[in-house]
C-alpha cells in the first residue's frame, strides 16, 4: 500500500459471509465480532493531565491506524512497508484459516445433527448385533478353553504313560541284566566245577595208568577248537590294554593282569556267541521237520544233532526226489498229448538230436522244460523204486571230507543211437 492510498477498512475483516448459496447462520455473530475486534479508539497525543487524548474522528481500524502512523513517520516508510506486508499476510492467513474453521465447524454441526436424527430402531439393532457378537465371542472362548483343557489332560496322560513305560523298561533292563549275570555266574560255576571234575578224573586215570595226564593246556586247546575267534579277540584286548598303559616291550610275556583281561574278553565273546547259540535248538527242529516231514522230532537236542549229521545225504535224496518228480511231470505232459508213446522205448536220449545241437532249439527245450517243472511235486518226497540206487547216495561222507572236489555230474545214459524208438503195435 503506497503512501497516497486511502484506507478501505477491509484489512483483516471477514468479508465472505456467503458461499455457494449457503450462509453462516448462527455463526454470523462470530464473524461480526471478529470484524469489530479490529476497531479500536484513536488518540491525539497526551493532554495536560499527561493522559492520552481521544481523537475527535472516533475509533479507527488497524489499517487507518497504520496509515495515520505512516503519515506521521515518513522517514520510516521502507521499514514500515515491510511490517505492513507481514501484518497483511498474517491477517489474510488468519482470516482464511478462521473462515475454513467456521465452515468446517458448520459441516460438523450438520453431520452431528444428522447423527442425532438416527432412529432408535437402528441403534437397538446395532446394540443387538453387538450383544450377539459378544455372546459368540464368549462361546468361542469357552470352546477354546475346553479344547485346551482336553489337550492338557491328554498330554498329562501321555506323559504318565511314558513315565510308566520308562519305569517298566528300566525294571526289565535290570531284571534282564540280573538274569544274565545269574546265568553267567551259573555257567562259570559249572565250567569251574566241570574243569575240576575233569582234572580230577584225568589225574586219577593218569595214576592208574589208563591214560596220560591231561591238564589245562588240553582244556585250552578244546576251548580254542570250540571258540576259535575268542583267542584273537583276547589277544586284541590285551594289546589295546598294553598300548593304553604305554608298554615299552609289547612282546613281553603276559602278566597276571593280562590274563585277567584275556579271560574277560573271552567271557564277553562267549556271551555274545551264546546269544546266537540259543537259537540253534529251534533251527535244528525246523531243519529236521523240513528234511524228514513225516517223522517225529527227536525228544532232545542230542538225538536231533545225531540225526542231523546225515543232513547232507538227506538233501541229496531230496534232490533225486525232485528229479523224479520233474521227470514224471515231463512224461505225463508228453503222454497226455501222444497217447501211442511206448514208455519202454524211452531208455536214453537220442544221439546228435537237433534239440542238443541247435542252440535255438536247445533254449526252447530248456524253457519248456523249466515251465513244466513248475508243476512238479517237489515238496513230496519220492523214494527210489526197488532195484534202483540214487547216484552218489553212498558217497555223502566222502563228499563232506573232500571240500575241494569238483561239482558232481550225473552219469550219462546209454547211447540210444540215431534211430528214434518205435512204439509197439497195438
Amino acid at each position: 500500500m503506497s503512501a497516497g492510498e486511502m484506507a478501505t477498512g477491509q484489512l483483516g475483516r471477514i468479508t465472505e459471509l456467503k458461499r455457494e448459496g449457503r450462509e453462516l447462520g448462527h455463526l454470523l455473530s462470530y464473524a461480526e465480532k471478529w470484524n469489530q475486534a479490529d476497531v479500536s479508539a484513536s488518540t491525539r497525543g497526551l493532554g495536560k493531565d499527561r493522559l492520552p487524548a481521544p481523537d475527535p474522528a472516533g475509533p479507527r481500524c488497524t489499517e487507518e491506524h497504520f496509515i495515520r502512523l505512516r503519515r506521521a513517520v515518513k522517514e520510516l516508510d521502507n521499514a514500515w512497508h515491510n511490517a505492513t506486508n507481514n501484518v497483511v499476510s498474517t491477517a489474510d492467513a488468519r482470516k482464511s484459516l478462521f473462515e475454513e474453521l467456521l465452515w468446517e465447524h458448520r459441516d460438523l454441526s450438520e453431520a452431528h445433527s444428522h447423527c442425532q436424527a438416527i432412529p432408535e430402531a437402528s441403534i437397538e439393532a446395532l446394540k443387538a448385533q453387538l450383544r450377539t457378537l459378544q455372546d459368540e465371542k464368549e462361546q468361542l472362548i469357552q470352546e477354546h478353553r475346553k479344547a485346551l483343557d482336553a489337550q492338557k489332560a491328554t498330554t498329562r496322560e501321555l506323559k504318565n504313560e511314558l513315565i510308566q513305560i520308562g519305569l517298566r523298561h528300566e525294571q526289565e533292563l535290570k531284571d534282564a541284566k540280573a538274569a544274565a549275570e545269574a546265568q553267567l555266574k551259573e555257567a562259570l560255576d559249572d565250567s569251574v566245577n566241570s574243569t575240576a571234575v575233569l582234572r580230577a578224573e584225568l589225574e586219577e586215570g593218569a595214576r592208574r595208568g589208563k591214560q596220560p595226564k591231561i591238564g589245562l593246556p588240553s582244556w585250552r586247546r578244546s576251548r580254542r577248537r570250540l571258540f576259535p575267534d575268542s583267542q584273537a579277540f583276547a589277544v586284541k584286548k590285551v594289546a589295546e590294554r598294553r598300548i593304553a598303559q604305554a608298554y615299552k616291550n609289547m612282546d613281553a610275556p603276559w602278566d597276571p593282569y593280562d590274563h585277567l583281561v584275556a579271560l574277560s574278553a573271552r567271557v564277553s565273546h562267549m556271551r555274545a556267541v551264546d546269544r546266537n547259540l540259543a537259537d540253534i535248538p529251534e533251527v535244528a527242529i525246523q531243519l529236521f521237520k523240513v528234511l524228514w516231514p513225516k517223522e517225529e522230532v527227536p525228544a532232545n537236542l542230542s538225538l536231533n544233532s545225531d540225526r542231523l549229521k546225515g543232513a547232507g545225504r538227506r538233501i541229496r535224496e531230496w534232490q533225486w526226489s525232485a528229479a523224479r518228480a520233474g521227470a514224471d511231470e515231463a512224461l505225463r505232459t508228453a503222454c497226455s498229448w501222444y497217447e501211442d508213446l511206448d514208455l519202454d522205448a524211452f531208455v536214453a536220449a537220442r544221439q546228435d538230436a537237433p534239440t542238443d545241437t541247435d542252440p535255438t532249439l536247445t533254449a526252447k527245450r530248456k524253457d519248456r522244460a523249466y515251465q513244466i517243472a513248475e508243476y512238479a511235486a517237489v515238496r513230496t518226497f519220492i523214494p527210489p523204486p526197488p532195484g534202483i540206487t540214487d547216484y552218489l547216495s553212498d558217497y555223502e561222507e566222502e563228499e563232506d571230507e573232500d571240500e575241494d572236489a569238483g561239482e558232481d555230474v550225473p552219469p550219462e545214459g546209454p547211447d540210444a543211437g540215431n534211430v528214434p524208438p518205435e512204439a509197439h503195435a497195438a
